[in-house]
């Protein structure tokens, strides 16, 4: 468990936060959905929320309290995948379609 509380572990966890936030605007710009600041911070705190799921889950099991873990985890677990569809939905907003690749003329070269 000494991991854990190391500095490694904290900068390994960091790194992969910031590959997930970058990987997610790259990902976005690809799809042609503008990311404002507001959907930045329902992103954000969808973030928090999962954290604080794992987190009580895993502070639940390390002091032998099975049961909390498991209800915990479950009422947690399904807040944040409602909570998380509707971010998903809400960062459509704005999407531009992109329909310009399509050949729609038959008699047209390809």
């Amino acid at each position: 468990m000494w991991f854990f509380t190391s500095g490694a572990f904290w900068f390994i966890e960091g790194i992969l936060c910031a590959l997930a936030v970058i990987g997610l605007k790259v990902w976005m710009e690809d799809r042609n959905t503008p990311m404002r600041l507001w959907k930045w911070v329902l992103v954000g705190a969808w973030m928090l929320l999962l954290g604080f799921t794992i987190a009580f889950i895993g502070t639940s099991v390390g002091e032998n309290e099975m049961v909390a873990a498991k209800k915990g985890g479950i009422i947690f677990s399904v807040i944040c995948v409602i909570f998380g569809a509707v971010v998903w939905q809400l960062l459509q907003i704005g999407r531009v379609k992109n329909t310009g690749d399509l050949k729609t003329d038959k008699n047209e070269e390809v």
